[in-house]
């Protein structure tokens, strides 16, 4: 059983991309959205998008493109 099995990835998935190996993953909605309400709960800035942790590597994860609960756009640019 696919554990992302019923998302979409239009409207619930979100792709996260690691800036250090490049490794891709796609992550639900609502657990992205608990990621940038522990950031504003820790006190980051606006800018920082959420980050996990990267699964293959000892990298940081980002969003490729996601707009945040505040509104705010994160995009990954890739050069």
């Amino acid at each position: 059983m696919n554990i992302l099995e019923g998302f979409s990835k239009k409207d619930d998935l979100v792709e996260f991309i690691c800036t250090k190996c490049k490794y891709t993953l796609w992550v639900p909605r609502f657990i992205v959205e608990q990621l940038e309400e522990d950031n504003i709960f820790n006190g980051l800035k606006e800018s920082v998008p959420p980050q996990p942790f990267c699964q293959k590597c000892d990298g940081t994860m980002t969003p490729v493109s996601y707009t945040g609960i505040r509104g705010i756009k994160y995009q990954f640019n890739k050069d």
